[in-house]
């Protein structure tokens, strides 16, 4: 079925999870094919972003990619409308798990910072925590300290989640499933009608709840087990492959 919405992961899919400069080739040839759709023509169906980044690194994806629709920050725990610059809280954030993961917060600042100068706290997040270093075996230690935190201070649960690069803790509840199936209430789409495309088990709740899903050849091996389509080529080569294929071209 030709597809209305696109769905895309960020990290890994538009641009290198690493923190390096992006090759700008392939993302300008992405950006011609969503400008295109958002003023409604052109081969592919409109795009939007899901992604655990932070709003304010969203934003400048959307000017750059013309992207109209609502885009998922955060992974799920914000939704940001370029259109009318507002940020709004995603499904299943409530002020109780908000304040418990402003005590997680605090604890890192104050116990695992100081003690770990190659951890890097990313700024501008609302509902998320995330921790970067290239010491892998370090964000592990890290995990296990906040998981212990959590428990012995009896806190809501959180979903904490350790990739190569980063260590990011969620509120239970609240993923990108969740978000993309109030997104698609709200532009009366169906499941069946959108494709996703992501690259590590943080997109598995959009594999769920989309009718086609493919991933660059990059992707984790528990994506890549699932996915209908996996490109040859990675990151936003591999994207712009996806886009070529006939489930996303415009409906």
């Amino acid at each position: 079925m030709p597809a209305r919405l696109i769905v895309s992961d960020v990290d890994g899919c538009l641009c290198p999870e690493e923190s390096e400069a992006w090759d700008p080739a392939p993302l300008m040839r992405i950006a011609a094919l969503t400008r295109a759709a958002a003023d409604g023509f052109g081969p592919i169906a409109p795009l939007t972003l899901c992604t655990g980044r932070p709003q304010p690194y969203v934003e400048l994806l959307m000017k750059l990619l013309d992207i109209r629709l609502p885009a998922i920050c955060e992974n799920g725990a914000v939704v940001y409308t370029l259109a009318d610059n507002r940020a709004v809280y995603g499904p299943g954030v409530t002020p109780e798990k908000l304040a418990g993961l402003a005590a997680v917060r605090a604890f890192i600042e104050r116990q695992i910072l100081p003690q770990s100068p190659d951890i890097v706290r990313q700024f501008g997040k609302e509902a998320q925590i995330s921790l970067f270093s290239r010491d892998h075996d370090r964000l592990l230690r890290a995990d296990e300290q906040v998981r212990d935190f959590v428990v012995r201070q009896s806190l809501p649960p959180l979903v904490i989640e350790t990739s190569h690069y980063y260590l990011n803790i969620s509120l239970e509840g609240v993923d990108k499933g969740r978000a993309l199936e109030w997104l698609l209430e709200r532009e009366g789409l169906g499941a069946e009608e959108v494709v996703g495309i992501g690259d590590t088990e943080g997109d598995l709740p959009l594999r769920r709840r989309v009718g086609f899903f493919a991933c660059p050849a990059n992707a984790r091996p528990s994506i890549r087990a699932v996915a209908d389509y996996i490109s040859p080529a990675p990151v936003a080569d591999g994207v712009l492959d996806i886009l070529s294929r006939p489930e996303c071209q415009r409906a």
